[in-house]
C-alpha cells in the first residue's frame, strides 16, 4: 500500500514538473538572482567583520619617494571620483625618475571588490577621448630581487600579474600615446584576471593599481618606464598592504 502511495505521489510530482517546467525554471532563476544580489550587495556574509580603514590609510600614505623615483605631491582626491568609483581611498601622483627623467603616473584605489574590480582602463580611457590602440594583453613582472645579482628585498623574488594596453589621443598640440598597466591585490598578491568581478566577488577588500607611462611608437612593452617604477614601488606597497590586510579583520 505504501509503495503504491509513493508511486502515485511520484507520478503527481513528475506530472507537475512536466506541465509547469517554466514555473520551476523561473523560480530557480529568481532564487539564484537573490543569492547573487545578496552576495554582491554585501547583504550577508562576513563583510561586517572587516574594516577598510587600515587598507585606506595604507593607500593614502604611499611614499612619494621610491628608489630613484620622486613625486612632488599627491593629487587631492576629487569627491566625485571617489563616489563614482566607490573607493574608500584614492592615491594619485606622478613620479619622475632622477636619472633618465621619465614620468609615470600612479593610481591606487582601495575599497570593496564589487566597486574597485570594475571600471578598468579599457572602459574608462575611451570615455576620456582616448582610442585603445592595442587590445589588453597579460604581462608578468618579476620583482623584489635581482634574479642575476640575487639582491633585493628580504621577501625574495615575486611576480605581479598585470594587464596592459596602449591608448592614444589626438589633439591640436599633438598625439598623446600612453601605455597603461593595471592589476589588483586582495591580500594574495597582484593579480589581473580576465573577469575580475567574478574572480574577486563582491565583498572582498581590494586594492586596484594603475601605472601609466608614455609609450613612443616602437617601444617594447618590457622597456616601458612604468615597469621600472613598478619594480621599486611594488615591494614597498606589498609590505604596507600585507600589514593592512592583517589588521583589516575587526572581529570582537
Amino acid at each position: 500500500m505504501e509503495d503504491r502511495s509513493s508511486r502515485l505521489a511520484l507520478q503527481v510530482m513528475l506530472k507537475f514538473a512536466v506541465e509547469n517546467w517554466w514555473f520551476l525554471v523561473a523560480t530557480g532563476i529568481i532564487l539564484a538572482g537573490a543569492i547573487v544580489e545578496g552576495y554582491w550587495s554585501l547583504r550577508w556574509g562576513p563583510h561586517e567583520a572587516w574594516s577598510l580603514s587600515p587598507l585606506a590609510e595604507a593607500v593614502k600614505e604611499t611614499p612619494l619617494t621610491v628608489g630613484e623615483w620622486v613625486a612632488d605631491q599627491a593629487v587631492k582626491p576629487d569627491p566625485r571620483v571617489l563616489e563614482i568609483s566607490g573607493a574608500e581611498a584614492l592615491f594619485q601622483t606622478t613620479y619622475r625618475e632622477a636619472t633618465q627623467g621619465d614620468y609615470v603616473t600612479v593610481y591606487l584605489l582601495a575599497g570593496w571588490s564589487r566597486d574597485v574590480s570594475v571600471h578598468t582602463p579599457d572602459a574608462c580611457y575611451p570615455g576620456a577621448g582616448f582610442v585603445m590602440e592595442t587590445t589588453p594583453q597579460p604581462f608578468t613582472l618579476s620583482y623584489g630581487q635581482d634574479p642575476v645579482k640575487g639582491e633585493g628585498t628580504s621577501t625574495g623574488l615575486r611576480q605581479a600579474e598585470l594587464t596592459t594596453a596602449v591608448f592614444t589621443k589626438t589633439e591640436p598640440s599633438g598625439v598623446t600615446r600612453l601605455r597603461v598597466f593595471w592589476s589588483w591585490n586582495d591580500g594574495r598578491g597582484w593579480q589581473s584576471p580576465r573577469f575580475p568581478r567574478w574572480t574577486f566577488g563582491g565583498r572582498r577588500p581590494l586594492v586596484k593599481l594603475y601605472l601609466v607611462g608614455e609609450s613612443p611608437p616602437g617601444l617594447p612593452t618590457h622597456e616601458n618606464a612604468a615597469l621600472r617604477l613598478a619594480s621599486d614601488l611594488l615591494p614597498v606597497l606589498d609590505q604596507r598592504l600585507e600589514k593592512a590586510f592583517v589588521a583589516g579583520p575587526a572581529r570582537k
